[in-house]
């Protein structure tokens, strides 16, 4: 799954979240001839591109009962004035994480959203930017109730970890293996 890039902690948590250990993702390709299989160096060369256009990790159960991802995960660049400060009130529902620049899960009605902002100079077509953005939607329908927000945050950060790796802006990133409780606070 996602390129290979949920390490054992990680296949736990998805499992956690999905309540099974068979998941598969998309066949064949995209509108524009990119797989739709998620790949590290793909989803690193969209980096810069509009949502239709980048590469995203998009998790099924493989049982086939539902025609939504478990999961879905992208990436997109981000500038510096777009990261939320650390000075940032958790809100309801909101779980922050001590993790690259900026992490929260964020659970609402219906879904949960993971965001893990990292910091990794990147340059594309519209120009540079100096952070990427990784977010997981999960909806919560799909998602086992005793999954927990630690399970989605694990598995957003070992795919984060693997981008950061290939951009080459791991040691910046601050994207430790194992991904600490939430920050008090």
């Amino acid at each position: 799954m996602c390129d290979a890039t949920l390490k054992a902690s990680a296949r736990k948590a998805l499992e956690s979240i999905g309540g099974t250990d068979r998941y598969t993702e998309l066949s064949g390709n995209q509108e524009n001839g990119d797989p739709h299989r998620f790949s590290v160096p793909l989803a690193a060369k969209r980096l810069h591109s509009e949502l239709p256009l980048r590469n995203k990790c998009a998790v099924y159960k493989a049982d086939g009962k539902n025609d939504f991802p478990l999961l879905d995960i992208d990436f997109e660049a981000q500038a510096a004035s777009s990261v939320p400060g650390k000075d940032v009130k958790a809100g309801d529902g909101e779980v922050f994480y001590p993790l690259g620049a900026f992490a929260v899960v964020n659970s609402k009605p219906g879904s949960d959203y993971t965001t893990l902002v990292f910091t990794c100079a990147t340059k594309g077509p519209d120009g540079s930017a100096s952070h990427v953005k990784a977010s997981l939607y999960v909806p919560t329908e799909q998602t086992q109730p005793d999954s927990t927000a630690t399970d989605r945050m694990t598995v957003l950060n070992d795919v984060s970890r693997a981008m950061a790796v290939h951009l080459g802006c791991a040691d910046e990133a601050a994207l430790p293996a194992q991904v600490p409780g939430p920050a008090k606070g």
